[in-house]
Formats: structure tokens, sequence, C-alpha cells
């Protein structure tokens, strides 16, 4: 395996566990879930809305310590990482994660829909906003910004409040995300990607991925993420918030001229 190769596993190893935090084949229909009644559903955005207070606090712009581990794809060694997560709901994220000796094992920005991320080891950067650019394997943006910048985003399909754990169902863009919170506080969450969902009733649509979370708590929490595509499995503990606000530059493109020194 090349080393530009083994750089892009360990981005996707990294991005995915920025979560804090099978393979493609033909399913159903995409699921549609009753719409729920109009009294569950003011409840669910009540709840909702709390959830989401909870997740992102009352500070706006913050940064989340991160110390992480993860074990790549095909028996890669474990690995462990630590850094921080500048997160400014609901637009923008930059996380950078140091390796051993301190030096940046990954740095990834993202603003609105684009992304960047860079691996320095594998000499990778890549942007989608590149003209033919194409994804990487086991870069799970869709799911941070649901995750950590836009928490519980998305149409509400179906609630559930019990008794027992809440249920959301919700739809996000291509996925369907399946969010069960318990009574201590901590989540578990299913995230299916779906495509080819455009075509004639009768024709089925095809899932791409299926992502899981398992977490004390939503937001600066520990918790344990896979990836089914990629076999991606990923442990983060999110060790605290800055007490200071991160600097606005943190959120400005990498490349672009205004974050020149």
């Amino acid at each position: 395996m090349s080393s530009r190769a083994r750089g892009v596993l360990v981005a996707g190893a990294l991005v995915a566990l920025g979560s804090l935090l099978g393979g493609c084949g033909s399913g159903g229909p995409l699921p549609q879930p009753a719409a729920p009644r109009f009294a569950e559903w003011q409840r669910a955005r009540t709840r909702r809305a709390e959830l989401r207070h909870g997740a992102l606090g009352d500070t706006g712009p913050r940064t989340l310590r991160l110390r992480v581990g993860l074990r790549a794809p095909l028996g890669g060694a474990w690995m462990e990482a630590r850094g921080g997560a500048a997160i400014l709901p609901p637009d923008a994220l930059r996380m950078i994660l140091l390796g051993p000796g301190g030096t940046t094992a990954l740095d990834l920005w993202m603003r609105g829909e684009h992304e960047r991320v860079a691996v320095p080891a594998a000499d990778l950067v890549h942007r989608s906003d590149r003209p033919g650019a194409a994804p990487l394997p086991g870069l799970p943006f869709a799911f941070l910004r649901s995750w950590l910048v836009r928490p519980l985003a998305g149409t509400l399909l179906w609630y559930d409040a019990g008794p027992g754990p809440e249920r959301f169902v919700l739809r996000d863009g291509a996925a369907i995300v399946d969010l069960t919170v318990r009574d201590t506080g901590a989540v578990s969450l299913r995230r299916d990607t779906w495509a080819d969902c455009g075509g004639a009733p009768s024709e089925p649509c095809r899932r791409v991925d299926v992502e899981r979370v398992e977490a004390t708590a939503l937001g600066c929490a520990k918790a344990r993420y896979t990836q089914e595509s990629t076999g991606l499995t990923v442990e983060v503990t999110c060790e605290g918030i800055e007490p200071r606000p991160p600097s606005p530059r943190a959120f400005l493109d990498p490349d672009g001229p205004e974050a020149a020194p």
C-alpha cells in the first residue's frame, strides 16, 4: 500500500473520530416512517431543541479538547492522537490532531458545504471544491456536520417519547438518522446513507453506508464510532471545553489569502 493510500485510510479514521465522539448493497425503498401526531410533534420539537442546546452549549463558538484512539482497516496498528475541534454552529468546523512527537497528524476544515483535509505525513491535501474532485473513502463529512456542527438536523419523520428511551428518526439529506436517548443521557445513533432514490417508486434505493455511535452524551462526551463501509473503529474522549472561544481565524479557509500569517 502506498504512503498516499495509507494516508487516506488514516485520514478517514482520524476524521471519523472527530465525531467525538454493510458496505454497499441493495435494499428496499428508502424507509418512510409515519409522521408524528401534532402533540407528539410539538413535544419532539421541544425535546430536539433541548438536546441540541445541551450538545452545543451557551457559548456559541467553542473548542473541544480531544483524546483519540483508532484502528485503521486491514489489521492496522492501534493509533492515538490528541488535539482540538473548534466549532462554529451551524456552519464551520476546524479540527487539528497531533500524533507522536507533537507533529500534525490531521488538519480538517469545513465551512458551509466546502471541505478540506490535510495529512502532512502522507503529503495529502484534498479539497471538495476542486474541479473533478472525487470523494475520498472513509471521510464522513456529512456525519461530522450532523453530529458536531448541526446536531439533530433534518426533517423529523418519527418520534417516540417512551416509556423507556426516547427515539428520534430524522431524514438528513440522503441519510436516515435513528437516535435513541436514554434517561442517563447516553445515546445510540445509527446513520444509514442511501443513493439512487430518485427513480421510479418500484426501483429500490441503494444503501451505501451505515455509521454508528455509542456515546455517554451528545456534545462533549466519550464515544465509539464505527463506519461499516471501511471497517473503521474510533474511540474518542472529549476531555473538556476551552474556557476561551476559538479565534475567528480558525475558521478561515487554510488555503485562502486571509489565512496567511
